[in-house]
């Protein structure tokens, strides 16, 4: 198709190796954290907003979800009056998603795993905001100590 000066080209279907965000499969629920997670992050107004828009679906999917609601994280947005700012975003939510899809393909080859699962993702997470994530649990009554050994314990006595 073409118009008066403009050529059209459909968009290659094909990614170059290079712009992969992981060589390793994605769990099905990891794929839809991913999903949900990269369509909620451009409307975020915050860090703060953004470890929300992470922490929803993580609750919800997978042995993170498992773990996240064992220790009682609730899938609802913290209350303006307990959250502590942590500012603007400064990333492009796609660059958000990449980061932490790239974390979680580390995380996940570093254990050895040929898939990445929602834990990889939510450690990923937990890696890429720091300070921020660590008040959103704690704001629920948490930390990320406890969870890590939350996620691990399931671990155990899943293998």
């Amino acid at each position: 198709m073409s118009y008066p000066g403009r050529s059209y080209s459909p968009p290659s279907t094909e990614q170059p190796t290079s712009e992969l965000m992981t060589s390793l499969s994605l769990s099905p629920d990891a794929v839809t954290v991913l999903g949900l997670a990269g369509s909620a992050l451009p409307f975020a107004q915050s860090i703060d907003d953004e470890v929300e828009r992470w922490l929803r679906p993580l609750r919800l999917y997978g042995e993170s979800g498992r773990a996240l609601q064992s220790l009682g994280i609730s899938e609802a947005p913290l209350d303006a009056s307990k959250r502590v700012s942590a500012g603007p975003t400064a990333e492009s939510p796609d660059d958000v998603l990449h980061d932490v899809t790239i974390g979680a393909s580390r995380l996940a080859t570093e254990r050895g795993a040929t898939t990445v699962g929602t834990s990889d993702i939510l450690l990923a997470v937990m890696e890429h905001y720091g300070d921020a994530f660590e008040s959103a649990l704690r704001c629920r009554s948490s930390d990320s100590l406890e969870l890590i050994a939350t996620l691990a314990e399931r671990t155990h006595t899943a293998c």
